[in-house]
């Protein structure tokens, strides 16, 4: 039988487990998106597809701004207003028109994984099964088709001329790739203004 002491350290451990979980997921806001939020989201996303047959699974759910980039640390020293700690549900009004899926990213994330290309790679290595390069083909082929699409918070400067803003593409471990945006405010349109803090998996 367990001492009424070593109940409570196991409760207390169960305890603190739970409030890490809690922490590390974000806030969802009840605001809706401003004017400002949903023009330079709408601007990203065109310029993402720019080429493309436009069809994009687009995280229902932004995620925080990465306030260890370069970009936010630059636009920072420049008067930078931290976005909120919550997190946005992007409206289906932003899509409209296009061929994006606003999708749940905890599901999209497992579909991610199940049709990640390192799983045809991984069964060649471990099983010695031969993969032919149509296989290959039609792996990366499906990864990009499922592939998840994250945009982050935006944060402005004080006058609100100058915001930035990034995304991420997940298509498996090793497929992916993000960018950082800078905006600036020209007459009452967005424009981006320069791109840094890209990144490829």
């Amino acid at each position: 039988m367990r001492s009424p002491i070593c109940c409570m350290v196991l409760l207390a451990i169960a305890a603190f487990g739970v409030s890490q979980d809690v922490a590390t997921k974000p806030i969802i806001s009840e605001e809706s998106l401003t004017r400002e939020q949903v023009s330079i989201y709408r601007t990203v996303l065109k310029d993402y597809l720019k080429g493309s047959d436009g069809a994009l699974n687009v995280s229902a759910l932004t995620e925080p701004l990465d306030q260890s980039d370069d970009c936010v640390k630059q636009m920072r020293s420049e008067n930078l207003t931290a976005p909120a700690a919550a997190v946005h549900r992007l409206e289906p009004s932003l899509v409209s028109g296009t061929k994006i899926t606003l999708v749940d990213p905890t599901r999209q994330r497992r579909a991610v994984a199940e049709n990640d290309p390192q799983n045809l790679m991984k069964k060649a290595i471990d099983e010695h099964e031969k993969v032919t390069d149509e296989e290959l083909d039609h792996s990366v082929k499906q990864a990009f088709r499922t592939g998840l699409f994250t945009l982050s918070e935006i944060a402005f400067d004080n006058e609100h001329r100058r915001a930035v803003v990034s995304y991420s593409f997940v298509c498996g471990m090793l497929c992916g790739h993000g960018n950082t945006l800078i905006f600036k405010k020209i007459g009452q349109d967005w424009k981006i203004a320069k791109r840094c803090g890209g990144w490829v998996s």
